[in-house]
């Protein structure tokens, strides 16, 4: 008897240091966006607010962090990948943390269909934890508008295939550049390009590199051109107005590409990596979950606590 009220007292006293750390750390989840194209990076927003009066340590456990992820029938979905430490860091009272995480290479996000994602985290070096409410988001495919099988180039015997999806998001119609095998069962890569307009269908073209090229039309007269390279790398992208016609993608009898038609607008959005730095097209695409499960971009309040690494 005296066994039976000591553990109903133990669990008693562990049940209220548990919802104390609820009450005293605010952890949710959300998106940005809670649509994603097969394979695109699905990153989650992780935000942590400190109300315990002191200083909330965080990363002191490799596992600190622990998301969870099932589809909406409450099945869960298998783990491909750990999730990269984040190294510890402290968040002082009244400050807040905002943490992004892709998600993709994480589990095996390889159906369509809606998943609801929550994540555990725990403070200190100890059992307190803090569980998020769950936050939903959704996979779709989308429609191919063109594909192309090529040949790595750089004496790898490889092939690969690009393709320019379509998905709409919010009304909008998007494009992705997508690159897999040849029977589109692994996917390497997904690139989203940019809004695109419903009465101008893109122009697709591949150079002498087997670099694809992607132009399409976003705005009254405005248009973005896309470079691609065979590792996922987006070399090229830039503005261009054309007020005299649409603009193509001329290519000439060295099997260069070029936009016709068009001008070019500088932004501040553009991209021109160099050959050097971007690569000629002939390096192989990495492991899809290389690097891309770590902490990204975490930002933290002008408190003195110091980022996570």
């Amino acid at each position: 008897m005296v066994l039976a009220v000591h553990r109903l007292f133990s669990w008693l006293c562990l049940f209220l240091l548990v919802m104390t750390v609820h009450a005293q750390v605010d952890v949710k989840l959300e998106f940005d966006q809670n649509k994603f194209l097969t394979g695109e990076k699905s990153e989650v927003i992780l935000r942590i607010a400190n109300f315990t009066g002191g200083p909330l340590r965080l990363g002191e456990r490799a596992d600190w962090l622990r998301f969870g992820l099932e589809n909406v029938s409450g099945v869960g979905v298998a783990r491909t990948a750990d999730l990269e430490e984040t190294g510890a860091f402290t968040l002082k009272t009244g400050a807040r943390a905002t943490l992004r995480f892709n998600l993709t290479p994480l589990f095996k996000i390889d159906q369509v269909g809606r998943y609801n994602v929550s994540a555990t985290v725990y403070t200190g070096s100890g059992d307190n934890h803090v569980i998020t409410a769950p936050a939903e988001f959704e996979v779709m495919n989308g429609v191919v508008l063109w594909e192309r099988e090529f040949g790595v180039l750089g004496g790898v015997s490889e092939r690969r295939r690009y393709a320019v999806v379509q998905a709409n998001y919010l009304k909008r119609a998007r494009i992705f550049a997508v690159i897999t095998n040849p029977e589109a069962s692994v996917t390497y890569k997904v690139m989203p390009l940019g809004t695109v307009v419903s009465f101008n269908p893109p122009s697709m073209a591949m150079d002498a590199q087997n670099r694809l090229h992607v132009l399409h039309q976003y705005g009254a007269d405005e248009y973005l051109h896309h470079r691609i390279h065979a590792d996922g790398t987006v070399a090229v992208r830039h503005n261009y107005v054309s007020r005299v016609g649409r603009p193509i993608l001329g290519v000439d009898g060295t099997g260069d590409v070029a936009v016709v038609r068009a001008t070019r607008r500088a932004s501040n959005l553009d991209i021109s990596l160099s050959e050097d730095s971007a690569g000629s097209g002939t390096n192989g695409v990495a492991n899809p979950s290389s690097k891309t499960n770590s902490l990204l971009s975490p930002t933290l309040p002008p408190t003195g606590a110091p980022k996570a690494r």
